[in-house]
């Protein structure tokens, strides 16, 4: 079924993913926390979301997570903007910082009353950097040159080397998760994407630290 929404595309219902409202989901092995407050959060996604997240401490072994909250100046019906993005940011990622890989998770959000927006979730190496410092100036040039803003975020970075900071991490990205402002599309339309980190080896289920 797909409902029309007054002006703001048409809301997918048809293929609409599992919601949960508890405050904990099982990733490798483990019972984890998430902000599940409100509108809950999608369990297919948010599952996907963390196993990127650990795929990166597999390799790496310590990682920074730099969030961006990314505003538009005009009105879009595509995801095209983000593509644009994230191609330069690998870019300059691997031109200026030496980083020729990284895990992301993004998501789109239109709620009553408001334009479109962002939520970037990105990790790297974090023997490379340990602050946003270096990270969020090239986010903020890159998406200004596209017509955007960005916005507070509250807290900008996670640096991740023990079992506690991952948790911390893991519990902050799974905001991005939450059902509130997704649906609000045109069909063709995501309301996420996500990087595509390959397994490292056999994935272990214990901590890593």
């Amino acid at each position: 079924m797909v409902i029309t929404n007054r002006g703001r595309g048409t809301k997918n219902t048809s293929g609409r993913k599992h919601i949960s409202k508890s405050g904990t989901v099982k990733h490798r092995g483990q019972v984890i926390a998430v902000n599940a407050k409100g509108s809950g959060v999608y369990t297919a996604t948010i599952k996907k979301s963390f196993e990127q997240f650990d795929r990166g401490l597999d390799c790496w072994r310590r990682q920074i997570m730099v969030i961006a909250q990314l505003h538009l100046g005009y009105s879009q019906s595509t995801n095209k903007v983000m593509t644009l993005l994230l191609k330069r940011l690998r870019y300059r990622f691997a031109k200026e910082l030496g980083i020729n890989e990284f895990g992301f998770h993004w998501c789109r959000e239109l709620e009553r009353g408001e334009g479109a927006h962002y939520h970037l979730y990105l990790w790297l190496d974090g023997d490379k950097y340990r602050t946003s410092h270096s990270i969020t100036p090239r986010i903020r040039e890159a998406w200004e040159n596209l017509g955007g803003s960005i916005g507070s975020t509250g807290r900008p970075y996670h640096f991740v080397n023990d079992e506690q900071s991952r948790l911390d991490a893991l519990y902050h990205l799974s905001y991005i998760s939450k059902g509130k402002g997704k649906g609000n599309r045109p069909v063709q339309t995501k309301d996420h994407g996500m990087s595509r980190l390959k397994p490292l080896g056999t994935i272990k289920t214990q901590s890593k630290f």
